[in-house]
């Protein structure tokens, strides 16, 4: 009597075998999630003992931030001040700051504050519970608390 169970048990695992391959033959190939997720180049410009990136708006865009709050982040990171001005989309910092650094500075702000952790989408926000700041994903609804800014 073992023997019919255990051939219907195999035959369950071989047509479970057989679906999921098929099931994946016909799933869409998959593609990386920050590939569409593309920073534009800084525009960096030294004015004397000054800094200006003219594209900071436009990069605030791109990563769904608020300006003030990636300008409150570089600022504090550089242990500087400046100022954002609204109507060109520009940040001006009171230093020489290399366009090296700012990109690192970017770069470690977008993987902090902008990349999902759980799933690497960059379909987050950012909310304010109390004093703590909380990453929300929209893809994957994962919430990770991230440091405060």
């Amino acid at each position: 009597m073992s023997q019919p169970a255990n051939s219907e048990a195999l035959k369950l695992i071989y047509d479970y075998d057989y679906l999921l391959q098929r099931l994946y033959s016909r799933l869409p190939a998959r593609t990386a999630k920050a590939s569409r997720f593309e920073l534009p180049k800084l525009m960096v410009e030294r004015i004397g003992t000054k800094t200006v990136i003219r594209n900071f708006k436009q990069l605030a865009d791109v990563m769904r931030r608020e300006p003030r709050l990636v300008m409150r982040y570089l600022l504090k990171e550089l242990g500087t001040s400046g100022n954002y001005d609204e109507e060109n989309g520009m940040l001006l910092i009171n230093a020489k700051v290399s366009s090296a650094t700012l990109n690192n500075l970017v770069q470690r702000f977008v993987k902090t504050y902008v990349i999902c952790p759980t799933c690497g989408a960059p379909d987050t926000r950012l909310e304010r519970r109390g004093k703590a700041w909380i990453l929300a994903c929209d893809a994957c609804g994962a919430e990770q608390p991230v440091p405060p800014l």
